[in-house]
This record gives C-alpha cells, sequence and structure tokens, in this order.
C-alpha cells in the first residue's frame, strides 16, 4: 500500500507556475538555501494576494515537491518574517490546531489572513534574487518590493524589506494585513 504524499508540489518551470494541491501559484525560479534546500517564491495564480515561500526538505530528506509553507508578514521598520502555514511533515497546525492541513492547502489566501500576513490588492508578480526576491506590481516600472533573507539564506525565516518606488497607498497595502486597493492597469500582451 502506497501512502501519498502530504502535501506534494507540482513546478512547470518552463512557464513558472506551480500547483499545491490542487491550487494554481506564479512561481519563481527555484533557490538554493544554504543547508542545500530548495526554495520557491509563490503567489496565486488567479488573484495575487500574498507572497508565499515554499521550502523544501533537506536534499537526503526527499524531494522538492515535499516541504513547508510560508506566507510574508511585512513588519514595521524594514523587518519582515514569514509565518508558518503548513508544516513539512504530518502534524497539528502551530497557529490553529482546529484546522485540517488540507482545508489550509485548499484555500491559502484563507489561512493567510488568519494568521496576520501582509495582503495586497494589486497584480503582481514575484521573482527570486540570488539574496532573496523582489514583487512586481504590473502598474509599476521597475521593482515595487525588495526583500533580503537573513544571512543571505533563502531558507531563512525573517528579512529585511524596503519599498522603493512604492506609492504611499501601496507601502500601506503592503504593511496592513487589512485589505487595501491599490488602483493597477492590467499588464497588455
Amino acid at each position: 500500500m502506497s501512502v501519498a504524499p502530504l502535501h506534494p508540489l507540482k513546478l512547470d518551470l518552463t512557464g513558472q507556475r506551480a500547483e499545491l494541491a490542487g491550487v494554481d501559484y506564479l512561481a519563481s525560479a527555484p533557490l538554493r538555501a544554504k543547508d542545500g534546500r530548495g526554495v520557491l517564491y509563490l503567489t496565486e495564480a488567479s488573484q495575487p494576494e500574498h507572497v508565499y515561500k515554499f521550502i523544501g526538505p533537506l536534499p537526503d530528506g526527499g524531494a522538492l515537491q515535499h516541504g513547508a509553507l510560508y506566507v510574508a508578514r511585512l513588519g514595521d521598520g524594514g523587518h519582515g518574517r514569514w509565518l508558518p502555514l503548513v508544516p513539512a511533515r504530518q502534524g497539528f497546525l502551530l497557529w490553529d490546531a482546529q484546522l485540517n492541513v488540507a482545508d489550509v492547502l485548499a484555500r491559502p489566501a484563507d489561512a493567510a489572513r488568519r494568521v496576520g500576513a501582509s495582503r495586497i490588492d494589486a497584480l503582481f508578480c514575484v521573482q527570486a534574487r540570488a539574496d532573496g526576491g523582489q514583487l512586481l506590481l504590473c502598474d509599476l516600472a521597475g521593482a515595487a518590493l525588495v526583500w533580503r533573507e537573513a544571512l543571505g539564506d533563502a531558507a531563512s525565516l525573517s528579512f529585511a524589506w524596503q519599498g522603493a518606488g512604492l506609492r504611499c497607498d501601496a507601502l500601506a497595502a503592503l504593511q496592513s494585513p487589512d485589505r487595501v486597493n491599490i488602483a493597477t492597469q492590467p499588464v497588455a500582451g
């Protein structure tokens, strides 16, 4: 009898898309953590609201697709944290033992709101950088948000961020767990 993986990630590098438990995501290029684990930055494909980080297991602990899911919380003073949504191994969710892992994976935006993640009401995508990532808002030129992982390690659970070039309303939306609308124009083509 074979046991199904807890929450397998399907990654399509050609289109920079991923699927986790039936939910489609836009995915960054994979990064390698200092300890060898694979790391991806993700956002919801249908309606981006949050920035997620998926950290795979150690190289001898299994394939990338069997990892843990985190969501970004941008704090004051340019410091942020990756909040755990789903652990790498079966067990209770640290933030709400009443929730089922399958339910969290099926509705990640709801789970992200429950843990107090930063929400963004705009069209955006995430890209990986050697030292962290960047968020690109579709109606602005250049990076709207850049974060650098603590100690330069992609698997770190804290980061420094800066929002050079952000409008005031966009910055407020990034910092607040409450919904703040950012007027955006879709990217043509």
